[in-house]
């Protein structure tokens, strides 16, 4: 009898003992494992977003190259100087003479407008060479006086892109005093004539279709010789136009 329950108690320790060894080992209770070739799987496909990156390609650059990951920016052409032009300027102008023997080298300057006109051609871009007439003129009443000029001439531009230009230039002038009549005739009065010559400097933009507007200033000199012999100068301050039919 003591055998007996022995048995029984045994059998029954052995069925609460075998379930929960069953359920310890029952693979859906067991926690997931990735299989031994998951990390490779995971490897290759991180190998694989490596290999599908984009990489620049390798440039040989040589010496003197520029950059070629940069973008390059090209400049508008600048506007250029050529063929045949046509101009003029119209200012203010200051006259002076000096006489031989003048305790002062110049007299007291008057100022009077001034008036000049040109044509001529472009060499390059960079010099335009023509005729110019230049005129400073004073009216009083029915006497007017004038310094004027007629000369060749150069404009040198010394800066490609820039409308900086140089001037000058040489011809044969003259100061004059004449009387106007009534019906538009002129007496000279007095009429001197001399060797001239001009420098000047100045500033062009284009305004339109091979059109130039600037500022300017110039000083004309003009030497009478002879016994009674004096020198002429003008100083002009003005605004030159130029058309040369160039944009």
């Amino acid at each position: 009898m003591q055998r007996a329950g022995y048995v029984v108690w045994s059998v029954a320790l052995l069925s609460l003992a075998l379930p929960g060894k069953a359920r310890a080992q029952d693979p859906d209770s067991l926690p997931a494992v990735e299989a031994g070739d998951s990390t490779d799987d995971r490897s290759d496909g991180w190998q694989d977003d490596l290999d599908t990156t984009e990489t620049r390609p390798h440039v040989v650059r040589r010496r003197g190259e520029g950059n070629p990951y940069l973008r390059e920016v090209r400049r508008a052409p600048a506007r250029r100087r050529s063929g045949a032009w046509a101009g003029g300027s119209f200012g203010i102008g200051g006259e002076a003479i000096a006489a031989p023997g003048s305790l002062t080298p110049w007299n007291q300057s008057r100022l009077a407008p001034t008036l000049s006109i040109g044509v001529g051609g472009t060499v390059g871009s960079a010099l335009r060479l023509g005729l110019e007439g230049f005129v400073w003129f004073n009216p009083d009443g029915d006497v007017l006086e004038t310094v004027s000029a007629g000369m060749i001439t150069g404009r040198v531009y010394p800066f490609r892109t820039s409308g900086l230009w140089l001037k000058s230039g040489f011809g044969l002038g003259r100061y004059g005093q004449d009387e106007i009549d009534n019906c538009g005739c002129g007496t000279a009065l007095v009429s001197d004539y001399g060797f001239a010559w001009t420098v000047g400097a100045g500033f062009e933009s284009p305004v339109g279709h091979g059109l130039w507007l600037g500022p300017s200033v110039e000083m004309l000199r003009m030497n009478v010789t002879g016994p009674d012999g004096y020198r002429e100068r003008v100083i002009t301050v003005g605004l030159s136009l130029t058309f040369d039919g160039n944009d």
